[in-house]
């Protein structure tokens, strides 16, 4: 969704997403959250958007339902994911800081500019915006729940539904001496 800065009152503007309403909506959320996302999830978006000056803070928060797999056990269980997003956005080049980092080939970033962004002419992309900050949402592991067993090393059973009938070998009796080993700091 483009949003033009000029035609952002001064009072700011509130805008109220669904995924079953908004089309561009649902596809920055299938978009950022590619097979996570099913066609009949639940997606809402609340944001606020006020003009100051030439720069625009937005703020809001994305709820939506999606289908992870356990890094553990593998099954796709259903989840939740509620991503704040507040961000400013100030016209290209209009800092001097920017002009700096576009001409640095590395620059160490501070926590502000993650809340930071730019624009580019009179307006922006607010889909572009929420698939960014959903991406950066995304969990490395997730898990099915908190004590998740996962699978068997060996047979490839789902330890959350019972042990399996794989037998325990004993240790290498070589390695007991280690086991008494303590280490000296």
């Amino acid at each position: 969704m483009e949003i033009i800065i000029k035609e952002i009152p001064e009072e700011g503007m509130q805008l109220h997403l669904d995924s079953k309403k908004d089309g561009w909506f649902r596809q920055a959320l299938s978009d950022s959250l590619s097979d996570l996302y099913k066609t009949g999830d639940k997606g809402e978006g609340e944001f606020e958007l006020l003009r100051i000056g030439v720069n625009v803070d937005c703020s809001g928060v994305v709820d939506c339902d999606c289908h992870p797999t356990c890094c553990r056990c593998l099954k796709v269980f259903p989840s939740h994911m509620e991503v704040p997003i507040h961000l400013t956005l100030a016209p290209l080049y209009e800092s001097e800081r920017q002009l700096k980092l576009e001409q640095k080939d590395e620059v160490a970033l501070v926590k502000d500019d993650l809340e930071f962004s730019y624009y580019e002419g009179d307006d922006f992309n607010l889909g572009g915006i929420i698939r960014e900050q959903v991406i950066l949402a995304l969990p490395l592991q997730t898990l099915c729940k908190k004590n998740c067993k996962g699978l068997c090393q060996r047979c490839g059973k789902d330890l959350n539904e019972g042990p399996c009938d794989c037998k325990q070998e004993q240790a290498d009796p070589r390695w007991r001496p280690l086991k008494a080993f303590k280490a000296k700091r």
